[in-house]
This record gives C-alpha cells, sequence and structure tokens, in this order.
C-alpha cells in the first residue's frame, strides 16, 4: 500500500520543523566564526603594525597561532613581509619570518604560499661588515645601481661583526633554486669592483633557517673598490 498524500505532507512539515532552526543555527553558527576570524585578523595587523615593540610581538605571536590554525589568508603574507621589511623596528621582519616558519610545520598550504610569495618579491640581502666605513662603502656600490637592479634588490638589515672582518668576501645563498640569482647579483657588485665568491648552503642546516630568495653579503672592505677609493670612504 502507497503512503497517502497526507503521509507526505505531515512527512515533509516535521522536516521541515527540525531542519529550519538547525539550517538557521548552523547559518548564525558560520556567521559567529566568520566573524571572531574578521576580528582576529583586525586585531593581529593592528598588534603588527603597532609603533611599540612589545605589542608588535605579541602581533607575531598571534599571526603564528592563526597561521597554525588556517585562519590567515595568503593573500596576507606578501602584505605582511612588505610591512616588516620597511619597519622602523628592523627585528619586526626577522620575528615574522620565524612565525611564518613555525606556523609552515604545521600548515604545508602556508609554507608553499610563502615560498611563491618571496619569489615574487625583489631579492633581499642581509650585509655582514666590520665596521661602518665598510658599509659606507657598500652603501656607495649599492647606490651605483641602475634604477632596475635598485628595485629588483632589497637590503633589509645590516649586522656588523668585527670578529669577522678578515672573513671571506662572499654572497652566500641557501637553497639551490636561488643559485641563478645569486649568480646574477654577485656580478651587479663584479661590475662595480667588488669580487664576491659565491657560497653554496643549500645543502646544510642553515637552508631551513634562511627564507628563499635570500642571501647573505659577507663585506669585510678588503682590498677596498676603487669606487669606494675615488670617494675617500671606505679607507682601511
Amino acid at each position: 500500500m502507497k503512503p497517502s498524500t497526507e503521509f507526505w505532507d505531515l512527512l515533509f512539515r516535521a522536516l521541515s520543523i527540525v531542519l529550519i532552526p538547525l539550517t538557521v543555527a548552523g547559518m548564525g553558527w558560520y556567521w559567529t566564526r566568520w566573524q571572531q576570524n574578521v576580528n582576529d585578523l583586525k586585531t593581529m595587523i593592528d598588534l603588527v603594525t603597532d609603533k611599540a615593540p612589545e605589542k608588535q610581538k605579541y602581533g607575531i605571536a598571534m599571526f603564528e597561532y592563526l597561521a597554525k590554525n588556517d585562519k590567515v589568508p595568503v593573500e596576507f603574507l606578501a602584505a605582511q613581509i612588505d610591512y616588516a621589511t620597511s619597519a622602523e623596528n628592523a627585528e619586526l621582519l626577522p620575528m615574522l619570518e620565524v612565525a611564518i616558519q613555525n606556523a609552515a610545520r604545521e600548515n604545508p598550504a602556508l609554507a608553499e604560499a610563502y615560498r611563491l610569495a618571496l619569489l615574487r618579491r625583489p631579492a633581499r640581502v642581509f650585509v655582514h661588515v666590520p665596521d661602518d666605513a665598510t658599509y659606507r662603502c657598500l652603501v656607495i656600490l649599492r647606490e651605483s645601481f641602475k634604477d632596475a637592479d635598485k628595485t629588483s634588490i632589497r637590503f633589509p638589515a645590516v649586522r656588523k661583526f668585527k670578529g669577522y672582518a678578515d672573513s671571506n668576501q662572499e654572497l652566500r645563498f641557501f637553497h639551490g633554486e636561488d643559485r641563478e640569482r645569486a649568480v646574477q647579483i654577485a656580478g651587479l657588485f663584479g661590475t662595480l669592483g667588488l669580487d664576491l665568491s659565491l657560497k653554496d648552503l643549500s645543502a646544510t642546516p642553515w637552508s631551513t633557517a634562511n627564507a628563499p630568495n635570500s642571501f647573505e653579503l659577507w663585506f669585510n672592505g678588503k682590498p677596498v673598490p676603487e669606487l669606494c677609493r675615488e670617494k675617500a670612504l671606505g679607507a682601511p
């Protein structure tokens, strides 16, 4: 015997009574979660961009937590890196990169997005010099680049290590795919009189601690490039 029309009508009504509240509840839960994610992102951005270094640290910690849980849109990565690169606090960029690398261990999608974001950005060269005079010479060389080359390379940080004054003058790269770019950067300095050997650290533990498209330039000013001697700067 087939169910009557009245039976089906009662069944649909019963289902409506059950499903409509569930649907409304589900939409409310989704909206609440979405709104919470938006608020978390806003709070994180406000902290990271705050002028106070202590608040920036909290912002970076919040960024790492959200990124681990896949709550940071990958489009935010490039913007956050851009801000940290030009921020007044020189420690913001290293802190952000450590947070991204920590989060990427649990979120493979973030790791790939980070790699692609860095490859699309200018190369970053972290400078190591023994003293201010040597750094002034490097500035002269850097400012002598053509405009197109200036925009393709950034120098986000300078570190002074007097104990390494006699180290090799070299350009270090940490990932095999960065070799070609390293050759290009070393060539730019070579045309200005600074000969840099290349050091491949892609097979060392340092490779995991350094981001793609990032390099280290170790410069001791011996010998001083002719361009610097002409300006009477950077002489030992």
